[in-house]
């Protein structure tokens, strides 16, 4: 994933993605948690287990397994939808956003078809959705619970796109 360590420092939403990041990158996990309590970031984990990093988490997302990609791409349509897109990122640096945003409607067009797509609860979509547009320097983690699956190549594209979407990539905390 693109970033520096330091954009650990500096986030101000960091979601984690299939990662137990408390066991499994034990230091990296302790820059985040001082970020939280020095500069009050916020945690958000997305997994269908219930680790000992989302004891940490103020907000547990605990989905299907296999969903994180129909998240990600009602993620891409609320921020479409809601206008929390930079338009000139979008123009400088990438290719097929349109059909990025279609196909993403396809698979989960609204807060409720995320929900149910994921088995997550419309509330908790709908929070997570309304933490991510409102927060401008945002880190997205994930680990090989999402990239080493038969869809990991889809999962990280939607994540990546709802990056590129609002120029969220390439900037301090992001």
């Amino acid at each position: 994933v693109p970033g520096v360590y330091e954009d650990l420092d500096e986030a101000d939403l960091v979601v984690l993605v299939g990662s137990n990041a408390a066991w499994c990158h034990p230091v990296l996990f302790q820059r985040m948690i001082a970020n939280k309590q020095k500069r009050g970031a916020r945690i958000v984990v997305i997994d269908p287990r219930r680790t000992d990093t989302a004891g940490d988490a103020d907000l547990f997302l605990g989905l299907k397994p296999g969903t994180d990609g129909a998240l990600f791409c009602g993620l891409l349509v609320h921020l479409a939808d809601n206008g929390v897109l930079d338009r000139n990122y979008i123009a400088l640096h990438t290719t097929g956003f349109g059909e990025a945003v279609a196909r993403a409607c396809a698979v989960a067009g609204s807060v409720a078809a995320t929900a149910l797509a994921t088995g997550i609860s419309e509330s908790d979509v709908a929070a997570f959705f309304q933490m991510f547009a409102q927060t401008e320097r945002v880190v997205t983690l994930f680990s090989q619970g999402v990239n080493q699956s038969a869809q990991g190549t889809d999962k990280v594209n939607a994540i990546i796109n709802c990056h590129l979407a609002t120029g969220r990539i390439g900037k301090i905390g992001a």
